[in-house]
């Protein structure tokens, strides 16, 4: 006997339809034997089919909006990234090694080196790059020392002579890392309708690199913006010398739960700091980042000419963490800076409580676990960076103009104003080596891939998935790969890296500043028995002969160059992922479904390398033509490659149309006007 329901499995309007219209006969016969279409039985079945058939619709989409791999709307994957704990990363700066060079006098007690007293320190923000570009320093330059910031020996000097011969001058170099992008400065006082747990500040602008630092002065009636050095003081509370005011520092976290951070040891810290002591008094030069010295020790080595100092160690310590935020994008692109729900005053709970229940309540009260709020009545002063991106990636001696240049001197012996003047305009900067890792908003669909390999990483390095994850979210400062891969070998973990050039197209180059970088953030995540190795990944350049019947009543070039944007969007590199393999098929039926393109009667791929493409030849079939009348002999090309260049065709039949990447590898058309070739008839 049948019961009185409907088919589940009924969701669109014509199967709904149906099955109403068997209820209706089925169960109530007597009320309605017609359902022609004039019929009200047939009306009232429509609409509820109708309704029905909208609410399934509405249904899966919502549902679908929930999955990662069906979700189409941005707003949809950045909650899923939320609800699995994902950071979304955004546009990443490129950095760059650069020569900064200047003209010192010679030493007036021995002309055999320069006079240092007219050293200059070129502070951190100072803007480099050409007409169009910008990049900014991320340190300070002091040719007064041999080191850099991070204890590298960095300097070098060379004698300049005049027609006799003789040392008039030299010439000092030091290396530095410059990063693109422009620093911007966001200030807000903060009121009373401000303090919430968890308050949140969504930054102006969209494209921005991330935030450098944030301060707050602690009376909103501070004038003007806090010097450069003071948002880098390694203090969450300090005081700048001829200042009244305290100043409190707020440190950028993964999550407000952490409770630590990894810092410099410093000599002397605010407790300490009193400004009648002798051995704590400092004098006008010393700003805020010279508050609290760091801790370090030379290392010497020893040479035919005498010891050398190479190498400056500093001391890191791990320091406790409460003054916190943390950053996340928004579907938008813009920055929302979220900061803590705590206090770090003790505000005692009603004295009518019993001891035990004051207690209790204070620890309530006075919860700074996930970070403290600023207090009423402050001025915060954020330090945030924009601009980069994939077009900042820029080929080698295109940086070649000091922009603005922030000098100071420290030796009170350079008195000679002229000569400090001419230091300064004789600064120079180039950029021997390309900038790389710059890189776009992710896209839609890299969004996806992302938050798939993400989705397991718990903030440390234990799984193949967790390295990958972990270097794709390493601080824009500091660059980032277009792409990354892991395997283990022969139990140690490689990561195989790939970058982009300022056009866009794949590069296989990893310079020791992105090695080091990767190598530093990585330390603080992986399991200590891990060894990593970096590699550079392999680029495959492929083309493309195809061979089409178009409809006669289409004009021809029309369709040819749609087809071309076609095979190019298929093979957009943004769009796939390092050891994805490419199906023909799929590209094919794109193709097909282009207007004007009756059929597709072949296509052949082609591997192509050396010479201006990448010398890296895929392990891919070769075809080889094979017939009775000329015996065995490679396939014969439509076009013909650059100078230097090698090709061969690559045999699609042993392949089931596929073409297989390695773990460490990705195919890239090079030159889409050039390498990919049309041939048609029409029909």
């Amino acid at each position: 006997m049948s019961t009185k329901k409907i088919n589940y499995n009924a969701r669109d309007f014509e199967s709904i339809k149906a099955e109403l219209k068997r209820l209706s006969k089925e169960f109530y016969p007597e009320l309605n034997d017609n359902f022609d279409d004039n019929s009200v039985g047939s009306w009232i079945i429509d609409l509820v089919s109708a309704v029905g058939d909208d609410l399934s619709y509405h249904t899966d989409r919502v549902f679908n909006e929930t999955q990662i791999d069906s979700a189409s709307l941005k707003s949809s994957i950045v909650n899923v990234a939320k609800l699995n704990n994902i950071k979304i990363p955004g546009p990443k700066a490129a950095v760059c090694e650069v020569t900064l060079s200047c003209t010192l006098p010679c030493d007036t007690t021995n002309i055999s080196i320069p006079d240092w007293n007219y050293a200059p320190i070129v502070k951190r923000g100072s803007v480099v790059g050409n007409s169009t570009y910008k990049f900014e320093l991320t340190e300070d330059v002091n040719f007064a020392e041999q080191f850099n910031n991070d204890g590298i020996s960095n300097r070098t000097y060379t004698a300049k002579r005049n027609s006799n011969g003789q040392i008039n001058s030299y010439i000092v170099s030091k290396t530095t890392i410059v990063s693109a992008g422009v620093t911007k400065i966001y200030s807000k006082s903060i009121t009373e309708n401000d303090i919430e747990p968890f308050f949140s500040v969504t930054l102006p602008e969209q494209n921005v690199l991330g935030v450098d630092s944030i301060i707050f002065k602690e009376s909103s009636s501070f004038q003007g913006t806090p010097s450069y050095s003071e948002f880098f003081v390694d203090e969450e509370v300090f005081m700048v010398p001829n200042q009244s005011l305290m100043t409190y520092r707020f440190f950028e976290t993964d999550s407000l739960s952490d409770q630590y951070r990894f810092g410099s040891e410093t000599r002397y810290g605010i407790i300490n700091y009193n400004p009648n002591q002798e051995d704590t008094k400092f004098n006008d030069y010393y700003i805020a980042d010279e508050l609290n010295p760091t801790l370090y020790e030379d290392y010497t080595e020893t040479s035919e000419n005498g010891n050398t100092k190479t190498t400056r160690y500093y001391k890191g310590v791990w320091k406790g963490l409460s003054q916190k935020y943390i950053t996340e994008y928004d579907e938008n692109g813009f920055l929302k800076i979220t900061f803590g729900g705590g206090t770090d005053t003790y505000d005692a709970p009603s004295s009518g409580n019993t001891q035990y229940a004051q207690y209790i309540l204070s620890k309530m009260v006075n919860n700074s676990q996930l970070g403290v709020l600023p207090k009423i009545g402050w001025k915060m002063f954020v330090m945030y960076r924009v601009d980069g991106g994939v077009r900042s990636n820029l080929n080698a001696g295109a940086i070649n103009n000091v922009i603005t240049s922030n000098c100071d001197f420290l030796s009170i012996k350079a008195t000679d104003q002229s000569v400090k003047n001419s230091v300064i305009k004789s600064l120079e900067v180039v950029n021997k080596m390309p900038s790389i890792a710059g890189k776009d908003m992710m896209s839609t669909e890299e969004l996806k891939n992302y938050i798939k390999y993400a989705s397991g990483s718990k903030n440390r390095c234990v799984t193949l998935t967790d390295y990958k994850s972990k270097v794709m979210d390493m601080p824009s400062r500091y660059g980032c790969p277009f792409r990354c891969n892991a395997i283990e070998e022969n139990n140690k973990i490689v990561l195989s890296l790939l970058n982009v050039n300022g056009d866009g197209k794949l590069q296989s180059l990893l310079p020791s500043i992105l090695v080091n970088n990767i190598t530093n953030y990585l330390s603080h995540y992986k399991s200590l028995t891990d060894y990593v190795e970096l590699r550079s990944g392999l680029i495959y350049n492929v083309g493309f002969e195809i061979d089409l019947f178009i409809n006669k009543n289409y004009t021809p070039s029309t369709v040819i160059t749609n087809v071309i944007n076609t095979v190019k969007s298929y093979m957009d590199i943004s769009k796939h992922d390092m050891g994805e393999d490419i199906f023909i098929g799929d590209m094919l039926k794109e193709i097909n479904e282009i207007d004007g393109v009756i059929a597709t009667i072949n296509l052949r791929a082609y591997n192509i390398y050396n010479g201006m493409y990448s010398s890296n030849k895929s392990f891919m079939p070769e075809y080889i033509e094979t017939n009775e009348y000329c015996g065995t002999n490679p396939q014969t090309y439509l076009y013909n490659t650059p100078d230097g260049s090698d090709i061969y065709q690559i045999d699609l039949n042993q392949t089931d149309n596929v073409l297989y990447n390695t773990y460490n590898s990705m195919f890239e058309i090079l030159n889409p006007e050039r390498d990919i070739q049309i041939k048609y008839k029409l029909k």
